[in-house]
Formats: structure tokens, sequence, C-alpha cells
């Protein structure tokens, strides 16, 4: 678990003119909410929580005037067009205190079914966990070496001791498809599965009328 260090100031005034005023300034508005008596409205420098969000950090150590808190990103907004963080949800966590937040996936390892010609297929880049903050992991690695053709891993088996994996445990992270030729050729091989004891059906109305 690493902890991203970030300064921020309280800023006066909230609303549209304020923020546009921060940003041109190279400042980033945000607000730090949790378990106090009021939100922190405080405003960051761009360019350090920029640099700062592009790594796998749990939590934020934030100083505000001085004093630190442990939080976690709980929101962050983009400009549609040019990209950049127009504003951020902080929360504040506390050391006994369970949260729910989102963490990425990693998958490590080349699939035994690709070697033999299949597809890996990355579903799910990221998990919702339910974790003790000293247990909050940056990155929840997953090795995919042994999956073969058809096999695939759910959220069910990325379950571990030190968080709570949310969501529908059956649903599909990553799996190892068939090339596309070979599944075409499979169906039309079920199709006429499906087909022949159709005709053979027939046959035999045909002999019991006769």
């Amino acid at each position: 678990m690493s902890e991203l260090k970030l300064a921020a100031e309280t800023r006066e005034g909230v609303g549209s003119s304020v923020a546009g005023r921060l940003r041109r300034q190279g400042k980033v508005p945000a607000v730090l909410y949790g378990e106090f008596e009021k939100p922190f409205h405080i405003a960051l420098d761009e360019h350090d929580l920029s640099l700062g969000l592009r790594g796998h950090y749990s939590i934020v150590n934030l100083t505000i005037d001085g004093k630190s808190y442990r939080c976690i990103v709980r929101d962050v907004q983009y400009h549609p067009v040019t990209g950049r963080i127009i504003h951020v949800d902080f929360m504040g966590i506390k050391a006994n205190q369970a949260v729910e937040m989102e963490v990425p996936i990693e998958f490590e390892g080349k699939p035994a079914g690709v070697k033999s010609g299949g597809i890996f297929d990355e579903i799910k880049h990221v998990v919702n966990i339910l974790v003790m903050p000293r247990n909050i992991p940056d990155v929840i690695r997953v090795n995919v070496d042994n999956l073969e053709i058809g096999d695939a891993l759910r959220l069910k088996d990325l379950q571990n001791e030190n968080y709570e994996i949310l969501g529908d445990p059956e649903d599909v992270i990553c799996r190892v498809e068939a090339p596309r030729g070979i599944e075409e050729a499979e169906e039309e091989v079920a199709e006429e599965e499906e087909t022949e004891p159709e005709v053979i059906s027939k046959g035999k109305e045909k002999e019991e009328e006769e």
C-alpha cells in the first residue's frame, strides 16, 4: 500500500466563477468530505495533482493548511475536450473503518490458450472492494498463465482474506476465446447435429404412414 502526498489550501467561496478563477491560476478545485463537521472546500496545484493521479496510489495523505488528513479519491472530473482535471472529490477515512473503493486489475503472464492460438479478452479493468484502510491494495494482480481456450476467471476467483470483492461472484473478468475460424466451424457442426435427428424423425413418420 502506497500513499500519495499532496498539499492543498482552503478556498474562499464556491461556484463556477470561483472555480474558473482557480483553474486560470493553475489550481484545481476540490472537496474533502467524511465524518467532519463540514466538508473542506480546497484547491490543489494542477501539475502536482495530475502527476500524482497517474500512479496507482491507494491512499492520499492530504495536507490542508498544515494539518494532515488520510483519504481516498472518490471521484475525478475531467474536461470533455482538453482532458484536464477540473474537480476532485476526496473522502476521509479512519484506520478502524472499512471503505468501499475501486481498485484496478492488472493481468500478469500469457495464457496457455493464447499460445495455442486463442484470444485473450480482458473484460474488467477495475473491481469494487470493501477493505480496511491498512489492507487497501494499489492494484489487484491476476495471473492468467494457466488459462486454456474456453477458460474464464470470475469475480469469485479474486476473493482474498484482506478484502471483500463486491458484485456478482459469477461476473467474468477475463477469458480465453477460440479463434474465430474454430468458433464458426464448431457452430456449423452443432447446427448439423441439431438438424440430423429431425431428418430421421421424418423418415420414421413416412414408414408409419405406409
